[in-house]
């Protein structure tokens, strides 16, 4: 198992696009998508990648697919922040919108110690 998610290069078309390296560290071997995640997976994945996640399903489908044909050739989202990198994008039956997952690496927890005596 890795021990940092890192960013990658992302490819040219995003749609149905995950991380290559997400597998290794996501407690959900096979994704369903009307279960999700619990809340202990979720933390898990985050843990496992030492990462913080957060999702974004601001962005209109119809920006970035509108023939509806599966393709997001040249698409290129912007992050939350500098410090966010892409692990994951996809649409859903349930939204109209896509779904971004933007990581971050998370502080090791000696830098975490530090920063609280710090302040």
């Amino acid at each position: 198992m890795i021990k940092q998610l890192k960013r990658v290069d992302l490819p040219e078309d995003l749609c149905w696009w995950f991380h290559p390296e997400l597998h290794s560290i996501d407690p959900m071997t096979t994704c369903d998508e009307e279960r999700g995640y619990t809340t202990e997976e979720w933390e898990l994945l985050q843990v496992n990648g030492n990462i913080d996640i957060v999702i974004d399903t601001s962005v209109d489908l119809e920006e970035i697919d509108p023939n509806a044909n599966g393709e997001w050739k040249g698409y290129t989202p912007t992050p939350p922040s500098p410090e966010h990198f892409l692990i994951a994008a996809f649409d859903t039956e349930h939204w109209d919108q896509a779904v971004l997952w933007w990581a971050k690496e998370r502080l090791s927890l000696s830098v975490q110690q530090s920063l609280k005596e710090v302040s």
